[in-house]
């Protein structure tokens, strides 16, 4: 009986781990306009609740608890890079996005990006 249910268990851990996708996919430009730009996002940053929105005129801003941040974004090659000229992470950083279903984006760096709509 323990040989069959760890037969069982490697077989179901098998068909679990096949059923993944061996590499994420990366959204495309037209995704990226379609699903990500102009809407609102939230994400957690060391325990607090971030909104961020990336607007269709080029704008970006960001808002947590006691602060906030504001910059320009353009398309890249994969992805876009944001500009922040003001809050507490100033400069470029260029991210792609990973669709990981239902609302929920993971970019490049890892932060995991939920659409609030």
């Amino acid at each position: 009986m323990r040989k069959l249910t760890t037969a069982l268990a490697l077989t179901a851990a098998t068909l679990t781990v096949t059923a993944l996708p061996a590499t994420a996919e990366i959204l495309s430009r037209d995704r990226i306009a379609k699903e990500i730009i102009g809407k609102p996002l939230t994400t957690s940053r060391k325990g607090m609740t971030v909104r961020l929105q990336y607007n269709t005129d080029g704008t970006v801003r960001m808002k947590a608890f006691i602060i906030s941040g504001s910059g320009t974004w353009k398309y890249s090659d994969d992805g876009i890079c944001m500009n922040m000229t003001s809050g507490p992470k100033k400069g470029e950083t260029c991210v792609t996005f990973e669709h990981l279903g239902g609302n929920e984006y993971r970019n490049s760096e890892g932060m995991v990006l939920a659409v609030q709509e």
